[in-house]
């Protein structure tokens, strides 16, 4: 069997790259199926042929021997299963019309308009007035988390826990906005119909916060109403920009309180009422050493509604400290989220002994890759490649190149590895071997380096001025940039590295095949790795859950 997606590799686009390359013999076993034996090198995940048995009849698949991920509970994925089935249309989600259309018009925006960008030319690209009449309906992690964090609770249900957890590029943040959002505006509604003069918060001449019993009401009262807590600051941008046109069309105050961000600015918007900021738990806990305030409840103590956005991450031991520290201020909190596309056996533990109330919202393809991901599987240890996984990684790389999809725009490639140190040796060997445009991103780097970086692999790809001359970036990184960051239009991963965890594989190749949109994972093993690793084709093929 071809490897289909690669059909176009002999076309005249090869002149237009570097002469430095495998022979065409060996491009072409490289694309082929070889003789059925244990030493096939190309292993296709998804087949029509698949079982018609229940992957979820299988225990999950355990990958790698650290931080199991945790079985989501049945009933409660049976529960959401029924829920998730009687809604079909955004029509049908109980929050304020106007955030439902600023919901509908982002994600028609951000995935179905930007996805015909990178279609194959066997596609058929749609015209405006399909697109227009395209149906575009609410995922299951958002019907889940609209209906029961928006549920009416009595009053001694005032302070909910929560988890959303659902499979990477599902729409988890809107998951936790639209509620958000929805608490917001009633909040707003309620003080526009009352004369409230409750004891506020208030910045006085000499810049000190102090309190007050009189203040007068205005519609944004000082103080910070909701936080969105991420663990990195590429996250920081990405989050504020997915609420940036909200905040316009619903008459919010946003603030991306991050490095750049200053003293003065914060104060400013403080007083005037910041109704959504976000921020990392390491920046907003630099509030407390500013000699102005002289106790950080008097700032935290207002916040009603908290997200921890990659909720593994920032309730692993090199976090928790500091989150746990920053929620403690937060003392009138009525909801607090905690939202990941993993569920570790060691982040179920801490937040089931941290909040024993708590209430878990999984999808029914929690640790599930996304069936729109095609993944593969090429075995370095046999030829062409005779054990370099850079001869591997450089072959695979040319073929995707060269395979004619993304016609008329940039193509993008994220490379994994799983040490940092890795990542200039083998972006060097690509750009002055192999002559790729190649990027890499460690935590060496300064912030302001790695936004720069990460922006031509985070923002839509750009358009080709000549169209006969197709161009292929490629970006070397750790898990670093694996958490959350919104890739758009990414097509192809390759994973250089055999992921250490289940929950670093999902991660890693939840980057491509976002919002239902078709992306493709490569990686790259020899015979060195265990027999676990050489399973994972037929575990992804049968769609059984990771463990």
């Amino acid at each position: 069997m071809v490897f289909r997606h690669y059909s176009g590799v002999f076309s005249n686009s090869r002149s237009s790259y570097p002469m430095r390359i495998l022979p065409k013999i060996q491009i072409a076993t490289f694309i082929s199926k070889t003789k059925s034996n244990n030493k096939s090198f190309i292993s296709k995940s998804r087949s029509k042929n698949s079982s018609s048995t229940n992957p979820d009849s299988f225990p999950p698949y355990k990958f790698g021997s650290y931080s199991p991920l945790n079985l989501p509970d049945s009933k409660s994925r049976e529960g959401i299963a029924k829920l998730v089935d009687k809604i079909t249309d955004f029509k049908e989600l109980k929050i304020y019309p106007e955030i439902r259309d600023v919901l509908f018009n982002e994600i028609k925006a951000h995935t179905v308009l930007r996805s015909q960008n990178y279609m194959s030319t066997s596609k058929k690209i749609k015209s405006e007035n399909e697109l227009n009449g395209l149906i575009i309906r609410p995922t299951p992690i958002q019907i889940a988390a609209i209906k029961i964090i928006n549920d009416k609770r009595d009053k001694s249900d005032f302070f909910k826990v929560f988890t959303l957890a659902a499979e990477t590029g599902s729409g988890k943040t809107w998951a936790y906005l639209a509620p958000l959002l929805q608490q917001l505006l009633e909040g707003h509604k309620l003080e526009q119909s009352q004369n409230l003069s409750n004891k506020e918060l208030e910045i006085n001449n000499e810049g000190l916060v102090t309190e007050s019993n009189d203040s007068p009401y205005i519609k944004h009262r000082s103080g910070i109403k909701s936080v969105i807590l991420v663990p990195t600051h590429e996250l920081v941008d990405q989050v504020y920009s997915t609420i940036e046109y909200a905040s316009k069309q619903l008459n919010l105050n946003i603030l991306k309180w991050d490095t750049d961000s200053n003293f003065k600015v914060f104060i400013e918007n403080f007083k005037n009422g910041i109704d959504i900021m976000v921020t990392t738990p390491g920046k907003l806990n630099s509030l407390s050493k500013y000699h102005s305030i002289h106790n950080p409840k008097m700032i935290f103590g207002s916040i009603s509604f908290c997200v921890a956005d990659e909720a593994d991450t920032l309730m692993d031991p090199s976090f928790i400290e500091e989150t746990n520290g920053i929620l403690k201020h937060m003392t009138n909190l009525s909801t607090l989220i905690f939202t990941s596309a993993t569920v570790p056996s060691r982040f179920n533990k801490t937040i089931s002994h941290l909040y024993p109330d708590v209430t878990n919202v999984s999808t029914p393809s929690l640790h599930k890759l996304p069936k729109s991901i095609e993944f593969r599987m090429i075995n370095a240890s046999v030829p062409p490649y005779k054990g370099s996984k850079m001869k591997a990684l450089a072959q695979a790389l040319y073929a995707i190149h060269c395979d004619g999809t993304e016609q008329g725009y940039e193509k993008r490639v994220i490379v994994f590895v799983n040490k940092k140190e890795d990542c200039e040796k083998i972006a060097i060997k690509l750009s002055e071997s192999y002559g790729h445009d190649v990027t890499y991103i460690t935590s060496e780097d300064s912030t302001d380096d790695r936004k720069k970086k990460v922006s031509t692999f985070v923002e839509p790809a750009k358009k080709l001025d000549n169209l006969n001359i197709p161009i292929l970036k490629v970006l070397v990184c750790t898990d670093l940039l694996s958490r959350g960051l919104n890739f758009q239009g990414i097509r192809n991963v390759i994973l250089l590295d055999v992921p250490k965890t289940s929950s670093d594989l999902v991660h890693r190749a939840g980057r491509t095949g976002r919002m239902n949109q078709s992306g493709r994972v490569f990686m790259i093993i020899d015979d060195s790795d265990k027999g676990h690793v050489k399973g994972l084709p037929k575990v992804l093929r049968n769609n059984r859950r990771l463990g």
